[in-house]
């Protein structure tokens, strides 16, 4: 009889118990970890952006006009934005200080405007009328520059006249993407003033390029509100009013967008 070849068997590798549950649970952790994630980021996805917006009212004491703040508002409203409104002696240095920093997505100033005129005899973009003018205030600011004296065409008021370069250098904050309108004479004279608040965060900067009627201004600015709470984007809210309401019929005043590069 031939002799049988007896090979050695294969000893089976035995994991602990307890191994094997802990790997388990690691796995079903993971799983629920990665469908959990899904889930939040397919909510995030589909949750509404948070729409606020501001109405800066810097004539409410020289020109006011309760009719258009209500309906810019009603009409805000109406789109889901949370609004609030400024006015009287809020309307000052520190809230255009602070105003990037309080997240407002739109923002409308309703202001007094001019050009800046350099000492060279130059003029340059408006600057934004943000108080009435004190001799024993913001001595600093005036004296260096960020700040200059404003006299307002309509009244004939003083006012502290903040300078694009006052918006680059010592607002708070960025702008989280805003669309800026400023309702003011010259505020789209050139692009200076629009390039520090795009530069700040801003989107877009609607402003007007020239001397201007209150009247218009409060229509015009109407009008820029309800294509803008209706889905329009900047640009194409002001050729909409544009091509709707025009010119100022009296000085021939445009509204001008600019969004930067």
């Amino acid at each position: 009889m031939g002799r049988k070849k007896l090979g050695k068997k294969r000893a089976k590798k035995r994991y602990p118990r307890m191994f094997i549950m802990l790997s388990a649970a690691l796995v079903a952790a993971v799983a629920l970890g990665a469908a959990y994630y899904l889930i939040a980021v397919s909510s995030y996805q589909s949750m509404p952006a948070i729409l606020r917006a501001a109405i800066i009212d810097g004539l409410s004491e020289d020109f006011p006009n309760p009719r258009f703040i209500e309906e810019a508002k009603n009409l805000l409203e109406s789109a889901g934005y949370d609004v609030t409104i400024f006015n009287g002696s809020e309307v000052n240095v520190e809230l255009f200080r602070r105003l990037p920093t309080m997240n407002f997505t739109l923002i409308i100033m309703r202001l007094h405007g001019g050009r800046i005129q350099q000492p060279i005899g130059l003029f340059i973009g408006s600057g934004i009328f943000a108080e009435p003018f004190r001799e024993d205030k913001y001595e600093y600011e005036f004296r260096s520059g960020y700040f200059l004296k404003g006299v307002a065409y309509a009244g004939g008021r003083e006012y502290f006249v903040i300078t694009p370069h006052y918006v680059l250098e010592k607002f708070e904050g960025r702008f989280p993407s805003s669309i800026v309108i400023v309702l003011s004479c010259y505020s789209m004279w050139d692009q200076v003033l629009a390039s520090a608040f795009i530069e700040r965060g801003a989107s877009a900067f609607i402003g007007i390029d020239q001397k201007a009627d209150i009247s218009y201004l409060d229509r015009a600015g109407l009008e820029l509100v309800r294509y803008i709470s209706q889905g329009a984007g900047a640009e194409e809210a002001v050729l909409r009013v544009m091509e709707e309401v025009g010119p100022d019929p009296i000085t021939g005043a445009r509204i001008l967008h600019y969004a930067g590069r």
